[in-house]
Protein backbone atom coordinates (compact mmCIF):
# COMPACT_ATOMS: atom_id res chain seq x y z
CA UNK A 1 0.00 0.00 0.00
CA UNK A 2 1.31 3.43 -0.94
CA UNK A 3 1.84 6.07 1.74
CA UNK A 4 -0.82 8.38 0.30
CA UNK A 5 -3.38 5.56 0.40
CA UNK A 6 -2.50 4.82 4.03
CA UNK A 7 -2.89 8.49 4.97
CA UNK A 8 -6.29 8.59 3.27
CA UNK A 9 -7.48 5.50 5.12
CA UNK A 10 -6.34 6.87 8.48
CA UNK A 11 -8.03 10.19 7.80
CA UNK A 12 -11.28 8.44 6.87
CA UNK A 13 -11.08 6.31 9.99
CA UNK A 14 -10.64 9.40 12.16
CA UNK A 15 -13.72 10.96 10.59
CA UNK A 16 -15.73 7.78 11.16
CA UNK A 17 -15.00 7.98 14.89
CA UNK A 18 -16.43 11.50 15.04
CA UNK A 19 -14.81 14.89 15.25
CA UNK A 20 -11.90 14.99 17.66
CA UNK A 21 -11.99 18.69 18.45
CA UNK A 22 -15.04 18.71 20.76
CA UNK A 23 -13.77 15.70 22.68
CA UNK A 24 -10.25 17.07 23.07
CA UNK A 25 -11.61 20.43 24.22
CA UNK A 26 -14.10 18.89 26.65
CA UNK A 27 -11.52 16.53 28.13
CA UNK A 28 -8.79 19.14 28.38
CA UNK A 29 -10.98 21.85 29.87
CA UNK A 30 -12.66 19.42 32.25
CA UNK A 31 -9.36 18.12 33.61
CA UNK A 32 -7.94 21.65 33.81
CA UNK A 33 -10.99 22.75 35.81
CA UNK A 34 -10.61 19.80 38.16
CA UNK A 35 -6.88 20.09 38.81
CA UNK A 36 -7.10 23.88 38.87
CA UNK A 37 -9.86 23.77 41.47
CA UNK A 38 -7.72 21.52 43.67
CA UNK A 39 -4.63 23.73 43.42
CA UNK A 40 -6.53 27.00 43.86
CA UNK A 41 -8.50 25.43 46.68
CA UNK A 42 -5.22 24.77 48.48
CA UNK A 43 -3.47 28.05 47.63
CA UNK A 44 -6.46 30.37 47.62
CA UNK A 45 -7.39 33.28 45.34
CA UNK A 46 -5.57 36.59 45.69
CA UNK A 47 -7.63 39.06 47.68
CA UNK A 48 -7.31 41.91 45.16
CA UNK A 49 -8.21 39.86 42.08
CA UNK A 50 -10.73 42.31 40.63
CA UNK A 51 -8.35 45.26 40.91
CA UNK A 52 -5.56 43.21 39.36
CA UNK A 53 -7.68 42.28 36.36
CA UNK A 54 -8.20 45.91 35.38
CA UNK A 55 -4.55 46.88 35.69
CA UNK A 56 -3.07 47.09 32.15
CA UNK A 57 0.17 45.37 33.19
CA UNK A 58 -1.17 42.75 35.57
CA UNK A 59 -3.94 41.68 33.20
CA UNK A 60 -1.23 40.39 30.87
CA UNK A 61 -0.79 37.51 33.33
CA UNK A 62 -4.08 36.20 31.91
CA UNK A 63 -4.21 37.58 28.37
CA UNK A 64 -0.85 36.23 27.21
CA UNK A 65 -1.26 32.63 28.45
CA UNK A 66 -4.84 32.47 27.17
CA UNK A 67 -3.78 33.76 23.76
CA UNK A 68 -1.11 31.05 23.58
CA UNK A 69 -3.66 28.47 24.71
CA UNK A 70 -6.08 29.41 21.93
CA UNK A 71 -3.52 29.46 19.12
CA UNK A 72 -1.68 26.32 20.25
CA UNK A 73 -4.92 24.42 20.81
CA UNK A 74 -6.07 25.27 17.31
CA UNK A 75 -2.75 24.11 15.92
CA UNK A 76 -2.80 20.81 17.83
CA UNK A 77 -6.30 19.99 16.57
CA UNK A 78 -5.43 20.95 13.01
CA UNK A 79 -2.41 18.64 12.97
CA UNK A 80 -4.60 15.60 13.70
CA UNK A 81 -5.41 15.67 9.98
CA UNK A 82 -2.47 14.27 7.98
CA UNK A 83 -3.18 16.51 5.02
CA UNK A 84 -2.93 19.69 7.09
CA UNK A 85 -0.04 21.65 8.56
CA UNK A 86 0.12 24.34 11.19
CA UNK A 87 -0.95 27.68 9.66
CA UNK A 88 1.74 30.28 9.17
CA UNK A 89 -0.42 32.77 11.06
CA UNK A 90 -0.36 30.58 14.18
CA UNK A 91 3.41 30.22 13.98
CA UNK A 92 3.80 33.98 13.62
CA UNK A 93 1.49 34.67 16.56
CA UNK A 94 3.28 32.25 18.90
CA UNK A 95 6.73 33.41 17.80
CA UNK A 96 5.66 37.04 18.03
CA UNK A 97 4.38 36.62 21.58
CA UNK A 98 7.61 34.91 22.66
CA UNK A 99 9.74 37.65 21.10
CA UNK A 100 7.56 40.42 22.53
CA UNK A 101 7.72 38.96 26.03
CA UNK A 102 11.49 38.53 25.78
CA UNK A 103 11.82 42.15 24.70
CA UNK A 104 9.50 43.35 27.45
CA UNK A 105 11.50 41.46 30.06
CA UNK A 106 14.77 42.95 28.77
CA UNK A 107 13.34 46.48 28.78
CA UNK A 108 12.16 46.05 32.36
CA UNK A 109 15.52 44.62 33.40
CA UNK A 110 17.39 47.61 31.98
CA UNK A 111 14.92 50.01 33.62
CA UNK A 112 15.84 49.04 37.19
CA UNK A 113 19.18 49.18 39.04
CA UNK A 114 21.25 46.05 38.34
CA UNK A 115 21.17 45.03 42.00
CA UNK A 116 17.36 44.82 41.87
CA UNK A 117 16.98 42.71 38.74
CA UNK A 118 17.48 39.28 40.31
CA UNK A 119 15.44 39.93 43.48
CA UNK A 120 12.50 41.15 41.37
CA UNK A 121 12.87 38.33 38.87
CA UNK A 122 13.14 35.55 41.46
CA UNK A 123 10.46 36.91 43.75
CA UNK A 124 9.19 34.79 46.64
CA UNK A 125 7.15 32.10 44.90
CA UNK A 126 9.15 30.94 41.88
CA UNK A 127 9.15 27.27 42.88
CA UNK A 128 5.45 27.31 43.77
CA UNK A 129 4.77 28.87 40.37
CA UNK A 130 6.59 26.14 38.44
CA UNK A 131 5.13 23.31 40.50
CA UNK A 132 1.57 24.65 40.32
CA UNK A 133 1.60 25.16 36.55
CA UNK A 134 2.99 21.67 36.07
CA UNK A 135 0.51 20.02 38.45
CA UNK A 136 -2.48 21.78 36.89
CA UNK A 137 -1.29 20.94 33.36
CA UNK A 138 -0.36 17.28 33.73
CA UNK A 139 -3.81 15.60 33.81
CA UNK A 140 -5.08 17.71 30.92
CA UNK A 141 -1.97 17.03 28.84
CA UNK A 142 -2.29 13.29 29.39
CA UNK A 143 -5.98 13.38 28.49
CA UNK A 144 -5.42 15.50 25.40
CA UNK A 145 -2.61 13.29 24.12
CA UNK A 146 -4.68 10.14 24.63
CA UNK A 147 -7.33 11.59 22.33
CA UNK A 148 -4.91 13.11 19.84
CA UNK A 149 -3.58 9.58 19.26
CA UNK A 150 -6.83 8.90 17.41
CA UNK A 151 -5.80 11.46 14.82
CA UNK A 152 -3.13 11.05 12.18
CA UNK A 153 -0.58 13.76 12.76
CA UNK A 154 2.45 13.63 10.50
CA UNK A 155 4.28 15.91 12.97
CA UNK A 156 3.97 14.13 16.34
CA UNK A 157 6.57 16.28 18.09
CA UNK A 158 4.86 19.50 17.01
CA UNK A 159 1.45 18.09 17.93
CA UNK A 160 2.64 17.16 21.41
CA UNK A 161 4.37 20.50 21.91
CA UNK A 162 1.28 22.43 20.86
CA UNK A 163 -0.89 20.36 23.19
CA UNK A 164 1.54 21.09 26.01
CA UNK A 165 1.55 24.81 25.24
CA UNK A 166 -2.24 24.91 25.08
CA UNK A 167 -2.85 23.20 28.42
CA UNK A 168 -0.02 25.05 30.17
CA UNK A 169 -1.36 28.37 28.90
CA UNK A 170 -4.70 27.59 30.52
CA UNK A 171 -2.98 26.27 33.66
CA UNK A 172 -0.93 29.47 33.94
CA UNK A 173 -4.05 31.61 33.71
CA UNK A 174 -5.61 29.52 36.47
CA UNK A 175 -2.54 29.82 38.69
CA UNK A 176 -2.54 33.59 38.12
CA UNK A 177 -5.81 33.73 40.08
CA UNK A 178 -3.65 33.03 43.14
CA UNK A 179 -0.32 34.63 42.24
CA UNK A 180 0.10 38.19 43.51
CA UNK A 181 3.63 38.72 42.17
CA UNK A 182 2.82 41.27 39.49
CA UNK A 183 6.28 42.41 38.42
CA UNK A 184 6.80 41.60 34.72
CA UNK A 185 10.35 40.55 35.57
CA UNK A 186 8.81 37.77 37.65
CA UNK A 187 5.79 36.56 35.72
CA UNK A 188 7.32 36.74 32.25
CA UNK A 189 10.25 34.62 33.44
CA UNK A 190 8.51 32.04 35.62
CA UNK A 191 5.24 31.76 33.74
CA UNK A 192 7.30 31.38 30.59
CA UNK A 193 9.49 28.69 32.15
CA UNK A 194 6.44 26.85 33.46
CA UNK A 195 4.79 26.82 30.05
CA UNK A 196 8.10 25.93 28.43
CA UNK A 197 8.57 22.87 30.64
CA UNK A 198 5.09 21.54 29.89
CA UNK A 199 5.52 22.29 26.19
CA UNK A 200 8.79 20.35 26.16
CA UNK A 201 7.13 17.46 28.01
CA UNK A 202 4.37 17.46 25.41
CA UNK A 203 6.91 17.35 22.60
CA UNK A 204 8.70 14.38 24.15
CA UNK A 205 5.43 12.58 24.83
CA UNK A 206 4.18 13.35 21.33
CA UNK A 207 7.28 11.87 19.76
CA UNK A 208 6.60 8.65 21.61
CA UNK A 209 2.81 8.38 21.63
CA UNK A 210 1.57 10.23 18.54
CA UNK A 211 3.63 8.39 15.93
CA UNK A 212 1.84 6.13 13.48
Amino acid sequence: MRTDELVELIALDAVSEGRLAPRVLATGLGLLALSGAVVIGILGIRVDLMQAMVDPVTVMKWLIPLALMAVAGFGAIRLTHPERSMPLTARVVIGGIVLAMTGWWAIRAFAVPPAQVMPRAVGDTALACLVSITVISTPALAGALSLLRRGASTSPVASGALAGLAVSGAATAIYALHCDEDAPLFFILWYGLGMGLVTAAGAVAGRRWLRW
